[in-house]
């Protein structure tokens, strides 16, 4: 394995030069500490949702006496 090693390095970083892209971005997450790991994706997941400025769409017309019974 070790004698392999560079050559492995140089597929990892093609794999992930290649891959990568604005529109499907890779992260690597280091996961040698359990809760670090949670952490990180935790935020690249509320940034990311946060970055699409989702909303709820305005209601169509004529809603406003609709009544949903209990």
């Amino acid at each position: 394995m070790r004698e392999q090693w560079d050559e492995y390095m140089r597929a990892y970083e093609d794999a992930i030069t290649r891959c990568n892209t604005p529109w499907a971005p890779w992260y690597i997450i280091p996961a040698n500490k359990k809760w670090y790991r949670n952490l990180v994706v935790s935020r690249i997941l509320v940034e990311t949702l946060e970055s699409l400025k989702m909303r709820f769409p305005e209601p169509e017309p004529g809603l406003e006496d609709v009544v949903i019974p209990d």
